[in-house]
C-alpha cells in the first residue's frame, strides 16, 4: 500500500497536520471524536495504533469555529484557521488538555449557545469570532464556562480578546510604501468584520500620521469574496481614468487583493507597473500569483497560543475578566506587487 503523508491525513479529516501529530504520538491535546476520526481513516489506510497509554486529561478547550456567513471564513481561509487551530492544540497540549474542535456553519448564534450548553466536561471555549458584530458579544454571557474571543476585538466592549496588532500593521504597510516612493494611494476595503472595521480606521488614521494623500472615492468599498472582490473593483475602474488613480492600494485581506489585480490587469493596468498592491493574511496562494504579492502575515500560532493563556490563566476560578484586548503584531513579506517609484 502506498504511503501516506500526515498532510493528506489532515486534509482527509478536515484537521490541522499538528492534530494529526497528537494523535499518531498517543499524546493528549485532542477531543475524543475527533482521534476516532483520524484513527479510522489511519486505519483505512493499514495504520493502526495503539491508544491504551493515554495520559489522563486536565480539561477540555473547545475551539469553536463560527461561520455566520461564510464572506471571511470560507475554503479559502481553512489553512488560515488551521494555523490558530494548532497553536491552540499545542498550548493546551503543554497544559495536558485536550482540544475539540467544533464547526457551526451558518447557525444562529442562539443555536450556538444552546449547543455549548449542553456540553460537559468543557474547561472553556475559544470562539472564532472573525464574523462577529458587536451586538453578539453579549449573547454568550450565558454560558457558564469561561471563554476568550479569537481574531476579533471590539474598542468598546467588555471581554476577552485576542487577535492581530491590525493598526500597527496596516501602519507598516503604508510606511513601506512610502520607503518605496508612493505619496498618493488608495484602499480596497470591505465592511464585513470587525478585522476590516479596524484595517479601515488605521488606513485613514496612517494617511495622515505619514503625511500621505488619498481621496474619499479611492477607499473603494468591495465584497469580500474573489469573484464579488474583482467585479467590484471592475466597476470601480470603469468610473476612473487610469492616469489619475493612485500609484499604490492597499487591500483589506489577499482575496481583495488577489480580485484586485485581477481586475486591473483585465482593465490594461498593470501591477506593480501602473498600480501597486498589497495584501493581508498571506495566504498560501499569495505567492505563486504573478505578480507574487506583498502583503501582512500574521502570527496564527501565536496568536491561538496565547487565546489559550488568556483563557486559563485569566479565568482562574471561575472569575470572569471584564476586559482584556489582546494584541500580536505581524510582519511585512516583501514580494514583486510593489514597484519602487523614482
Amino acid at each position: 500500500m502506498a504511503k501516506i503523508t500526515s498532510k493528506e491525513i489532515a486534509k482527509e479529516a478536515g484537521v490541522s497536520v499538528s492534530t494529526v501529530s497528537i494523535v499518531l504520538n498517543n499524546k493528549p491535546g485532542v477531543g475524543a471524536k475527533t482521534r476516532e476520526r483520524v484513527l479510522k481513516i489511519l486505519a483505512n489506510h493499514g495504520i493502526s495504533l495503539k491508544h491504551s497509554n493515554l495520559a489522563p486529561s486536565r480539561g477540555v478547550v473547545n475551539f469553536c469555529k463560527i461561520v455566520k456567513h461564510g464572506q471571511i471564513i470560507n475554503d479559502r481561509h481553512n489553512v488560515f484557521i488551521s494555523e490558530y487551530i494548532d497553536g491552540v492544540v499545542e498550548e493546551a497540549t503543554a497544559r495536558e488538555m485536550a482540544v475539540e474542535v467544533s464547526t457551526y456553519q451558518g447557525l444562529p448564534l442562539t443555536e450556538v449557545i444552546a449547543d455549548l450548553s449542553q456540553k460537559t466536561g468543557l474547561t472553556g471555549c475559544v470562539l472564532l469570532a472573525t464574523e462577529f458584530d458587536e451586538k453578539d458579544l453579549a449573547l454568550f454571557g450565558s454560558l457558564q464556562v469561561p471563554y476568550v474571543f479569537l481574531d476579533a476585538v471590539f474598542p468598546y466592549a467588555s471581554g476577552a480578546f485576542v487577535t492581530m496588532d491590525n493598526s500597527g500593521m496596516v501602519h507598516a504597510a503604508l510606511a513601506h510604501l512610502k520607503e518605496q516612493g508612493h505619496r498618493r494611494v488608495g484602499m480596497f476595503a470591505a465592511d464585513c468584520g470587525s478585522n476590516f472595521e479596524a484595517r479601515e480606521r488605521a488606513f485613514r488614521e496612517s494617511v495622515r500620521l505619514l503625511g500621505l494623500q488619498t481621496e474619499e472615492r479611492f477607499i473603494v468599498r468591495v465584497q469580500s469574496t474573489l469573484a464579488t472582490s474583482t467585479k467590484d473593483v471592475k466597476d470601480f475602474l470603469k468610473q476612473q481614468q487610469k492616469e489619475d488613480l493612485p500609484t499604490a492600494f492597499l487591500a483589506c485581506n489577499d482575496i481583495v487583493a488577489i480580485g484586485a489585480i485581477r481586475a486591473l490587469q483585465d482593465g490594461d493596468i498593470q501591477v506593480p507597473g501602473d498600480v501597486s498592491v498589497i495584501g493581508f493574511d498571506d495566504l498560501p496562494m499569495s505567492s505563486l500569483l504573478h505578480p507574487p504579492l506583498t502583503t501582512l502575515t500574521v502570527p496564527k500560532l501565536s496568536i491561538g497560543r496565547l487565546a489559550v493563556r488568556v483563557l486559563l490563566n485569566g479565568w482562574q476560578k471561575g472569575e470572569k475578566i471584564t476586559t482584556q484586548k489582546n494584541y500580536l503584531g505581524g510582519t511585512l513579506i516583501s514580494r514583486e506587487s510593489v514597484l519602487t517609484r523614482s
